[in-house]
C-alpha cells in the first residue's frame, strides 16, 4: 500500500495530526491515539532521535521542514530528512520541496495559507504545479469557508491546520471535509476520546 494511503487509513482511526512542538512532550504524543505526528521544533542535532524514537513506537513521521532549525530548503534536505531521520513525509508550503519529496517516495502535505482572497489564489496555483498528496489549510478554522472551493479543484484530502483548541473544533472542520485536524493542543491527541472525557466532566 502506498504510504500516502497508510496515512489515510490512519487518520480514519484518528483524526489527528500530532503538531510536536517541544521534545518534551515526546512520550505524550507517543502515548496518544494519534498515529501521525508532525514534527515542528528541534534542529538537525536531535531530529534524528526524535523521529526514530516516534517510529520505534510505530507512528507515521512527518517533518515540517521550515521548523527545523539549521535545516536549507532544497532537495538536499529531503534526503536528509528520508535517509538519516527516517521520516515518513514532510509539511511545506514549498511547492518545491514537495516535487523532491516526491521523487524521494515521500509523503507530502502542502501548507496553505487562507488568510484572505488572493493568498488562497496563490495557493490554489502552488497546488496545481506541486501536486501534494494532501492539502494542509491554515489556519484550520478557515477550512468551514474554503473547504468546498478547494474540493472543486483537487481530490487530494484537506488537513486543517492551526487554532484548532477543542473537541467543537474538530467536529467542525471533520465535517466541513476535513480528514483531519492538525494540532499542538495535547488535550486533543487522543481525540474523540477527549470528547467523552470532557462530556462527563460537563455533566
Amino acid at each position: 500500500m502506498p504510504p500516502a494511503e497508510q496515512m489515510v487509513l490512519a487518520l480514519q482511526q484518528c483524526p489527528i495530526v500530532v503538531s510536536l512542538q517541544n521534545s518534551e512532550h515526546m512520550a505524550l504524543a507517543i502515548a496518544s491515539k494519534a498515529k501521525v505526528i508532525m514534527v515542528s521544533s528541534g534542529d538537525i542535532f536531535n531530529i534524528v532521535p526524535m523521529c526514530q524514537e516516534l517510529r520505534k513506537h510505530h507512528k507515521i513521521v512527518l517533518a515540517h521542514t521550515d521548523l527545523i532549525g539549521g535545516m536549507g530548503k532544497d532537495k538536499v534536505a529531503v534526503r536528509y530528512l528520508k535517509e538519516r531521520a527516517g521520516v515518513d513525509g514532510i509539511v511545506t508550503p514549498n511547492g518545491q520541496l514537495i516535487v523532491a519529496a516526491h521523487k524521494e517516495g515521500l509523503i507530502t502535505a502542502q501548507r496553505v495559507f487562507a488568510h484572505d482572497t488572493p493568498s488562497i489564489a496563490s495557493g490554489i496555483n502552488a497546488l496545481k504545479q506541486s501536486k501534494p498528496d494532501f492539502i494542509e489549510i491554515m489556519p484550520g478554522i478557515a477550512v468551514l469557508k474554503v473547504a468546498e472551493l478547494i474540493k472543486r479543484r483537487f481530490s487530494q484530502p484537506i488537513i486543517a491546520a492551526g487554532l484548532i483548541r477543542t473537541p467543537q473544533d474538530v467536529r467542525q472542520v471533520l465535517k466541513a471535509g476535513a480528514i483531519a485536524a492538525d494540532t499542538s493542543s495535547r488535550q486533543l491527541w487522543s481525540y474523540p476520546e477527549t470528547e467523552v472525557i470532557e462530556t462527563r466532566n460537563s455533566g
